[in-house]
């Protein structure tokens, strides 16, 4: 797994930038806010929580927008994303899953007209350590997280090759957000690994603003990135097998060259 750091003489390129941020009212989103604010980003503010999101924009040197947005709602005219609930609530699925589609499905019909620009196009998604770690209880939020995660694997090649769009996703460990207010403390005490909604940020913008970042995923813990899945792409037929992998990557190269594609 190699480490990634960000390359924070980059952040310059935001200057003037608009970027939708959605969940930004609290922890990581509100902190991802304040960083774009600070290298001149002009920031779009999505959130169901209107006291927060108001409060973090006001907050905020320059003309930013909030809009009172739920991003769950595909008929809601403002997409946003609701903090997570607690595990067991649908709604989780609702945020996670098909807010995260929802979200994407607009961003990247509207990024997709700006022909000029490939490259710094980019669509960030918020994924998590519990992506590719056993979570024992927490069933629907691992599975809306596996989620999040397939849709960067569906997505990565496609809309770059054809967009010019660039998707990455951002997996954090223990973070000190609301979210995480009644545990934190048990991983401050022991001397664990756990990170501030900062830390997370300056990944975030290292993604967004790293012209070669496309298709990654960073894990973030004790507020150091590392970036896996190229790692475990190379490590592949190690842990699936030699002969398994031939066979996979025999399929999925055909399947790129046009295979299923019908032929005249």
């Amino acid at each position: 797994m190699a480490e990634f750091v960000p390359d924070e003489g980059l952040y310059a390129k935001l200057s003037g930038k608009v970027v939708v941020i959605t969940g930004g009212a609290t922890g990581i989103g509100a902190a991802t806010t304040k960083l774009l604010a600070e290298h001149g980003a002009h920031i779009v503010v999505g959130d169901i929580n209107k006291e927060a999101a108001i409060k973090t924009v006001e907050q905020l040197a320059g003309g930013h927008t909030y809009v009172e947005t739920d991003q769950g709602n595909w008929f809601d005219p403002h997409l946003t994303i609701e903090g997570v609930r607690e595990p067991g609530n649908t709604n989780v699925l609702d945020v996670n899953v098909f807010g995260t589609l929802n979200f994407a499905r607009i961003a990247t019909v509207f990024m997709r007209q700006d022909i000029l620009n490939a490259g710094s196009k980019s669509l960030t998604l918020i994924s998590s350590v519990n992506a590719f770690q056993d979570s024992p209880g927490l069933f629907l939020y691992q599975t809306s997280k596996h989620a999040v995660q397939g849709l960067l694997r569906s997505t990565r090649k496609t809309l770059y090759e054809r967009d010019g769009i660039r998707v990455n996703a951002v997996c954090p460990g223990v973070t000190d957000t609301p979210m995480t207010a009644a545990i934190i403390d048990a991983f401050r005490d022991n001397g664990l690994f756990w990170q501030s909604p900062e830390s997370v940020a300056k990944i975030v913008l290292g993604l967004m603003t790293n012209e070669e970042m496309n298709g990654k995923a960073v894990y973030v813990e004790g507020g150091a990135g590392f970036e896996f899945e190229d790692g475990l792409y190379a490590a592949q037929p190690h842990w699936l097998g030699q002969e398994a992998t031939r066979r996979l990557r025999a399929n999925t190269e055909a399947v790129q060259k046009g295979i299923l594609v019908p032929k005249e």
